[in-house]
């Protein structure tokens, strides 16, 4: 049995640990002992990991409804998770009973403007204190220490795509709920599309069984010719990225996870920024800029799961750093990434020149910026320019139908085309039904 449509919230953990702390520090010790392998240094540092991941896990489940999927950004509380779900799943498999329950059964919705859409049954883990540890008692490495897939090297030459290239592309988008089954209908739907295009991140941890059902298993496969890519997110790397990297060869046929395409008049170059969490290694950057030097006139796009700035966020000074001399020289014509679960298009940038664009708000829900007072109905506002250097920018406000338990609390979902014109290329920003488009400009 597969992860599904599974929330795991923090409530249950506690509930299980305060029925027998000690029983529980035991289990952590010994866990984290063996993935230690007896070091006692490391595995203080280890223990260390664990209690900030659970501080982590506790702390964002004071503002998350526990019937809505959650997860922090923290490793050792996105692994447990996962561990979570797979266990219960596979106890439910082999004949136990109460371990998992529902807590939304699949229904239909209906938007201001009266159109119906499906939304899949919801899922939560329900266990015991025997349960989580004997669960973690199985799952020490996975918990604490797992193993990092081997790096790929990207080819050296760009793929070719036709001139007139349609694209469709979205991020944060691995979760197999709210607005993700509706954008994976929308694109196969589209009358064409030349390369479909992941920004990254696969809930809770990226592991293998959750690439299986909610990446690749709910992947818009369009069969033809289109190309089918993925890139990596920090989620992907929680678990080592062996689902991520093993999916690259079975699935998507894509040679490292990063990559570049090109036609006669543009190059988009899609990097991995969460191998080495939200930034890059002189390698990297050094195949980028070969790239970018082999472009001649072509004008470059960049692709990456992570921000090189933000409004509303942390900022991305390893990845500025890195690639300074490209920024510099405004090599770059414009920059998409996710990470971030919201929609923001960036004026130009006053030194870089390059129009930056968030699109993480691709299926994970996230809550409305407080930035007016909310609606039912899409919005862009408007925000200034930051001392920092961060251009102004536009935000995506409005409410989320995708997710039924509380539709106005939740930002939007969607995705993006691009569709190349010669030296022209024009960006379209759709909900995720493909029925409203919110934007649609010259890039």
């Amino acid at each position: 049995m597969d992860n599904g449509n599974i929330v795991v919230t923090y409530a249950h953990i506690q509930e299980a640990i305060d029925k027998n702390p000690d029983q529980f520090q035991h289990s952590v010790y010994q866990a984290a002992d063996k993935a230690a392998g007896g070091d006692p240094n490391e595995r203080t540092q280890l223990i260390d990991n664990w209690n900030d991941g659970l501080t982590t896990f506790k702390d964002d489940s004071k503002t998350a409804r526990s019937d809505v999927m959650s997860t922090p950004r923290n490793p050792v509380a996105s692994r447990l998770q996962t561990m979570l779900a797979t266990q219960a799943g596979q106890a439910v498999q082999a004949g136990e009973t109460g371990k998992l329950s529902v807590i939304r059964p699949a229904q239909d919705i209906f938007t201001d403007k009266g159109e119906k859409f499906s939304v899949p049954q919801v899922e939560e883990v329900k266990f015991d204190n025997d349960d989580l540890f004997g669960w973690l008692g199985m799952a020490w490495k996975f918990i604490f220490k797992p193993d990092v897939h081997p790096w790929l090297s990207p080819p050296p030459v760009p793929e070719a795509i036709p001139d007139d290239a349609h694209i469709a592309f979205f991020a944060d988008w691995g979760t197999g709920l709210y607005g993700a089954p509706a954008i994976a209908k929308a694109i196969v739907a589209l009358p064409r599309c030349d390369v479909v295009l992941h920004l990254g991140d696969t809930y809770y941890s990226g592991a293998d069984i959750e690439v299986t059902r909610r990446l690749v298993g709910d992947w818009p496969s369009r069969g033809g010719i289109t190309i089918n890519r993925s890139l990596n997110g920090n989620h992907e790397m929680y678990s080592g990225g062996h689902g991520y990297f093993d999916a690259l060869g079975s699935f998507f046929h894509q040679p490292a996870s990063c990559f570049a395409m090109q036609n006669s008049n543009w190059v988009l170059v899609c990097l991995d920024t969460a191998y080495l969490d939200f930034n890059l290694d002189p390698a990297q950057v050094a195949w980028l800029k070969s790239i970018a030097d082999a472009a001649g006139t072509r004008k470059l796009i960049l692709f990456s799961h992570h921000q090189p700035f933000s409004q509303l966020d942390s900022q991305g000074p390893h990845i500025q750093e890195a690639l300074a001399d490209l920024l510099n020289k405004q090599r770059i014509h414009a920059w998409f990434w996710g990470h971030e679960h919201r929609l923001v298009r960036y004026d130009a940038h006053s030194k870089w020149g390059f129009k930056g664009r968030c699109i993480g708000n691709g299926g994970f829900p996230a809550f409305r910026d407080d930035l007016i007072k909310p609606g039912n109905t899409y919005v862009w506002v408007d925000m200034p320019a930051r001392p920092s250097g961060v251009p102004a920018a536009k935000v995506l406000d409005g409410p989320n139908f995708w997710v039924a338990e509380d539709p106005m609390k939740y930002s939007p979902h969607g995705f993006v085309t691009l569709e190349f014109d010669g030296d022209k290329v024009w960006e379209t920003y759709y909900t995720p039904d493909h029925i409203s488009v919110t934007a649609r400009m010259q890039l």
